[in-house]
């Protein structure tokens, strides 16, 4: 088990979807950026960190009160799982599983048919394909991608005129770390987001970067099929979230 490079690869995927604060709680990090994705509100294990104790969790509680958020917990699987017992005695449940994958960067040919746009900034086309596909809240959106400080790209396929695919890719210790992929749901299936991330990797490499990660759900069949079509057939590792219950 590589446990440097898993690091390495859970070190690149938080820079590379950036939380608005970060907090050190005895030995991990309480990230929060308000809002409901999970991965920037939630605490999470550093290396070297002890496991999740009471008292810790108590501080967690603490924390994301002062926000009127519940404790979540973010649990990696290359590190002692001893750190659920406090949540699990508190009756924290499990929320999700997700897989870290990794492949090495061979650039690609991409077929002529469609646009695929780039850019090294979002553009307003682009952040209203993300908004409408994948309903996440786009002002809290589009702050996080501002806080990005590392090289990145943002890709998309424009079909019949309208934006039907998006993805952005950040370069962080050599890793491309390849993030927010999202297809219309009308467009699924024909390749578009292959192309995409396709597209992401191709830059990445002619920057001299030879491997990527990226973060799937873990049964997730379609995207893991994309993903294994574009080499990410390593798995890393899993990570799971434990959620304070509201009482």
């Amino acid at each position: 088990m590589d446990t440097d490079f898993f690091w390495r690869a859970e070190m690149a995927f938080r820079r590379g979807w950036p939380a608005e604060q970060e907090n050190e709680l005895g030995g991990w990090v309480a990230r929060r950026s308000g809002g409901l994705i999970r991965r920037v509100n939630s605490l999470n294990q550093m290396p070297g960190c002890p496991a999740l104790d009471e008292a810790l969790l108590d501080q967690a509680e603490a924390h994301y009160a002062r926000f009127s958020q519940p404790a979540i917990v973010r649990l990696v699987s290359f590190v002692d799982n001893a750190s659920r017992d406090a949540p699990s005695r508190r009756g924290y449940k499990i929320n999700g599983r997700t897989t870290a994958l990794r492949a090495g960067l061979v650039s690609a040919r991409l077929e002529p048919e469609e646009a695929i746009i780039v850019s090294e900034r979002p553009e307003p086309t682009w952040l209203g394909a993300h908004a409408r596909i994948s309903e996440r809240d786009p002002v809290l959106f589009r702050s996080m991608l501002d806080l990005i400080k590392e090289p990145k790209l943002f890709a998309c396929a424009r079909i019949d005129g309208t934006v039907q695919s998006v993805g952005y890719g950040v370069i962080v210790d050599r890793l491309l770390v390849i993030e927010s992929v999202a297809t219309d749901a009308a467009h699924r299936g024909r390749g578009h987001a292959r192309k995409v991330v396709q597209s992401l990797m191709n830059w990445a490499a002619s920057q001299g970067v030879s491997e990527s990660v990226l973060q799937v759900v873990s049964d997730n069949a379609p995207a893991r099929a994309l993903y294994r079509s574009l080499c990410f057939e390593t798995e890393l590792f899993d990570y799971f979230y434990m959620r304070q219950q509201e009482s």
